[in-house]
């Protein structure tokens, strides 16, 4: 990514990376004096470093120049799809970090670093780089370059032209196997991303499948799909690709709440539970005084029945006695008569 620089980058410390800020020169040369497309001009490393690589001194330029073995090269433009990529890559390393704080990590695109190569020395300046605390070569506060090889580099593929496509997936995948740079990471909106792990041989291999894993960093992986996505850290928190490093005091908050809302989800479920036994009990309290009830009034009809039985047996044995009574009084008048007929010398017999 291009950056027109025109004054010292200072790097400081913050939250464990080192990002470049600029201070605005007091006075700028002359238009005159501005050079204009220095890419391919042959300059010395102590030349690079004081002139080209900050832009110290008397004399500005134009753009951002790495540095090959004594030929400027200026770093290329990448679209903004691809630099919102390195964006969100850059967020999730620092998620990482928050968590991990194994490395320093540098985002700036303009923060070099020299490789000894067998064709010479080239000085880079990958858009983001990773430096291990265990690394033999500490990354201060106070430097304006490393000192030491990066163990991750990350590049936002420039595609002004077939040269910067070149130099990301050929040359610098190249240079950076050959420095041994554990981890390289190409940026790409197109075909073109990729991701390498060096291998034991030295070379770099491809990191194959959906979800990419880093050996350099511990733990660390995402989704290349969500290169694309680029879902927030609450998104990524509740992802469990990323649970094991994003918000962790947020998953821990989450988790909770989570459980406050099982219990009350529970409590609930139980409250209800013991209302619908309690709505059983009453129900069938409600059936045991309505069968009670029932039986009551059946008792109680048995007994209007036994007791209209009753009436009507004793009314059967009014009416008997009643007719016996009848029966005896006949029988006393038949006897009376009899006697008063046979007083007057009548037979019964005759008469009857």
């Amino acid at each position: 990514m291009t950056t027109q620089l025109l004054a010292l980058p200072e790097t400081k410390p913050m939250h464990g990376y080192y990002v470049p800020t600029f201070h605005a020169p007091s006075s700028l040369p002359s238009k005159e004096k501005l050079p204009t497309g220095c890419h391919g001009l042959a300059v010395s490393e102590e030349t690079y470093w004081k002139v080209y690589y900050e832009g110290s001194g008397e004399l500005y330029y134009d753009g951002n120049y790495e540095w090959n073995n004594g030929i400027l090269e200026e770093k290329g433009m990448s679209r903004y799809q691809v630099t919102e990529m390195s964006d969100w890559l850059v967020m999730a390393l620092r998620e990482y970090f928050n968590t991990h704080p194994i490395a320093k990590i540098v985002c700036s695109g303009t923060f070099g670093f020299g490789l000894q190569l067998k064709g010479g020395t080239v000085i880079r300046k990958p858009d983001v780089a990773v430096v291990l605390n265990s690394n033999s070569r500490e990354l201060k506060g106070a430097d304006s370059s490393y000192k030491g090889v990066f163990d991750l580099c990350i590049e936002a593929l420039s595609d002004s032209d077939n040269r910067e496509v070149k130099k990301d997936t050929i040359q610098k995948k190249r240079e950076y196997a050959e420095a041994r740079i554990k981890e390289y990471y190409l940026l790409d909106d197109k075909n073109r991303m990729a991701f390498y792990r060096l291998n034991k041989w030295g070379e770099y291999e491809e990191i194959e499948g959906e979800i990419i894993q880093s050996s350099v960093l511990p733990g660390f992986q995402f989704r290349k799909s969500d290169l694309f996505r680029r879902p927030t850290s609450e998104e990524m928190a509740e992802d469990e690709v990323y649970q094991g490093y994003v918000l962790p005091l947020y998953q821990e908050k989450k988790q909770e709440l989570d459980e406050v809302k099982d219990e009350l989800v529970i409590q609930r479920e139980k409250t209800e539970q013991e209302r619908q036994d309690k709505e059983v009990a009453l129900q069938r309290a409600e059936h045991e005084r309505q069968d009670k009830e029932q039986e009551r009034h059946d008792k109680e009809v048995a007994l209007q029945r036994a007791e209209q039985e009753r009436q009507a047996k004793e009314v059967a044995l009014q009416r008997a006695e009643q007719e016996r009574q009848a029966k005896e009084v006949a029988l006393q008048r038949a006897e009376l008569l009899a006697t008063k007929l046979r007083e007057l010398g009548i037979a019964p017999e005759s008469v009857l």
